[in-house]
């Protein structure tokens, strides 16, 4: 609901306000007019909205919600909104809120550069703490704040602003809405903006409020999206009709999904202060393993990827009834030959009891060329089929206990994090993963995971697979004879 000029300009004129105020006070209330003053495109011009961006630009709503696409300028508009509250609502205070902190930092660096770099705006800025959370106080009285839900929303307990952003609100827990909503003033203005996962939870609910300005920016509104680009996503996210492409370009929430895995219980499972090395490598990187590791018996998970494709390893120390992550190493374009090296110089260093792989391309090229590197990594390399059937110890009656082996390990990450037996480092990549992470469920019953980034969960299903199967089934069952079968 845009402003009514008319009905403003009588009512401050009934105010006492002059024509030359009243002029100044309905062009700062012209959000595209201040935006164009004080933001620029990539070219260096004055900011101008894309058509279907101006009404919500424009909206004086108090409750206003985003069901959209990706790569639709929601990110600025939640800037330009920031940084005209500012000017606008002096001694008000704002909050921007996400579940997890890789979705709060670019917005909030963001923001923070706009500030520092914007002459009429960088004088006013008096305060700026960017731990335990982040908070910029400016000399109007104006209060920002951008937090994280943390472990049940207890990051937004004690807050109480005039403004809420929610920034990817398809990902926020229940328990961090319980918190989120109670931290609004009661004539407080609350704008949600999220890319639709197949949940029905608390932003698909607020998707279908009436009483809320309801907006559905599917990627295609963006100029710079292409048939080409269209062709592209439709072929990698497996079809027009696959899930990804129905929630992540079209923007709408498709078919109802589940959420795999707990983020409360993730939550609970990340120790803030665990010493863990997160490292990042790349094709020309050099890499040493960590020295003067502890005595103990270690783990290793990889999910391998080539070319655009990320991988993931993942090293776990056993201190029952804890799995406890002692090194993350995140590689991007390294080659299959090297990632063998990575592995075999870990392995020196940790003397892996055991080693599991993502079985998909590049996990078989590499397990199959350590394996014939000697009997040093028999028994102890698995690389394990995703889509295959996995053949367990015998049920006590002797029969047979098989069970699909994708299904079986993230039932095992489960049973962890209900029982808190895994331990966690703080690691956004991870946290953002295991929060999006969905299923559904296919004509025959059976579970269908999501695809997308989701290799870091891979790599920790390899790692607590490899684990169970070193301590939990007999000496026969284990190493090359285990029984691996496909559909």
């Amino acid at each position: 609901m845009p402003i009514n000029h008319d009905h403003a300009n009588t009512r401050l004129a009934g105010r006492g306000f002059t024509d030359n105020q009243i002029r100044k006070w309905l062009e700062l209330h012209k959000r595209a007019h201040f935006a164009a003053k004080y933001f620029s495109d990539r070219n260096g011009n004055p900011w101008k909205p894309r058509h279907y961006q101006t009404d919500s630009l424009e909206s004086f709503a108090t409750r206003k919600v985003h069901c959209d696409g990706r790569d639709v300028g929601k990110t600025m508009e939640i800037e330009i909104m920031a940084a005209w509250a500012l000017v606008a609502h002096p001694d008000s205070e704002l909050l921007i809120a996400t579940q997890c902190e890789n979705h709060l930092f670019p917005l909030m660096n963001r923001l923070v550069r706009r500030f520092e770099s914007t002459p009429q705006f960088m004088p006013s800025l008096v305060e700026i703490k960017r731990t335990p959370s982040w908070f910029l106080r400016f000399s109007n009285g104006f209060v920002l704040w951008g937090r994280i839900a943390g472990p049940r929303g207890v990051n937004f307990q004690g807050l109480h602003v005039d403004w809420q952003i929610v920034d990817e609100a398809q990902e926020m827990t229940e328990t961090g809405w319980s918190e989120l909503l109670q931290a609004l003033n009661g004539d407080g203005s609350r704008w949600i903006y999220g890319v639709p996962n197949g949940l029905r939870n608390t932003f698909y609910r607020m998707t279908q409020m009436q009483t809320a300005e309801q907006y559905n920016w599917p990627s295609s509104l963006n100029p710079e999206f292409t048939a080409e680009k269209d062709a592209e996503l439709a072929l990698l996210y497996g079809g027009r009709t696959s899930p990804g492409y129905i929630h992540r370009v079209l923007g709408q929430h498709g078919e109802p999904e589940h959420a795999v895995f707990k983020l409360d219980d993730y939550l609970a499972c990340v120790d803030e202060g665990l010493d863990c090395a997160d490292l990042s490598i790349g094709e020309e990187d050099s890499f040493a393993a960590p020295p003067d590791i502890p005595a103990g018996d270690y783990y290793l998970g990889c999910d391998l990827g080539y070319a655009r494709d990320p991988s993931e390893f993942v090293v776990y120390r056993a201190a029952p009834p804890h799995l406890v992550n002692v090194l993350r190493i995140h590689l991007h374009g390294v080659n299959y030959a090297r990632q063998q090296q990575i592995i075999q110089e870990l392995d020196k260093a940790y003397d892996f009891r055991g080693i599991g792989v993502d079985n998909g391309n590049s996990g078989r090229a590499v397990t199959h060329n350590l394996l014939e590197d000697g009997a040093v990594w028999g028994g102890r390399v698995q690389g394990f089929e995703f889509g295959a059937n996995l053949d367990l110890e015998p049920h006590p009656d002797g029969t047979l206990h098989r069970r699909q082996t994708k299904q079986f390990m993230t039932e095992l990450l489960e049973r962890a994090l209900a029982d808190r037996s895994i331990v966690f480092p703080r690691i956004p990549d991870r946290e953002a993963q295991y929060a999006s992470h969905t299923y559904s469920i296919g004509l025959t019953g059976n579970i269908i995971y999501t695809k997308g980034n989701d290799h870091l969960i891979d790599a920790d299903r390899c790692a607590i697979l490899i684990h169970y199967l070193d301590t939990h089934l007999p000496e026969p069952t284990r190493g090359p004879g285990m029984r691996v079968e496909g559909f």
